[in-house]
């Protein structure tokens, strides 16, 4: 087998990838002994004697998994450190809550079972924590909804 590591150098130069990936024709080794010049690479290039092997990709199918594996440790109330406020903002939780109840009361007004008066009533209330919670929400509607 003849030496052709320096026409794999510059084959390798010419594609701008690393030596492993250029692959040479075994069958014509001996004219591509005989080429010296990066041109006569060139030409070899182009007839398809001398080409390029694809990049391998690595899998991330293991790490994936094993990230989520990881992701779900330490989650169980003994690793909890900090107060519930700490863990989770009080003002996340209040604005959680506040778009949620101004969300029922907009579609009870878009069904029509409130008037525009009872809505702005119950969204001033609702601004002003007097409505906190879903069921007083309900108890409030159904008090107007009686009027």
């Amino acid at each position: 087998m003849a030496d052709l590591s320096s026409k794999k150098r510059m084959a390798s130069e010419l594609l701008g990838v690393g030596k492993s990936r250029v692959r040479l024709d075994p069958d014509i080794t001996e004219q591509l002994q005989d080429s010296i010049t990066r041109e006569s690479i060139r030409g070899w290039l182009s007839a398809g004697v001398i080409w390029v092997v694809p990049k391998k990709g690595n899998s991330r199918g293991r790490f994936r998994v094993r990230h989520l594996k990881r992701k779900k440790r330490g989650l169980g109330q003994g690793s909890k450190k900090g107060a519930q406020g700490a863990r989770v903002g009080k003002k996340s939780l209040w604005v959680a809550r506040v778009r949620m109840l101004r969300h029922v009361l907009k579609t009870k007004r878009d069904r029509g079972e409130i008037t525009n008066q009872d809505f702005k009533s119950l969204y001033l209330q609702i601004k002003g924590a007097q409505i906190r919670t879903r069921k007083r929400l309900d108890e409030e509607l159904a008090k107007v909804q009686r009027r």
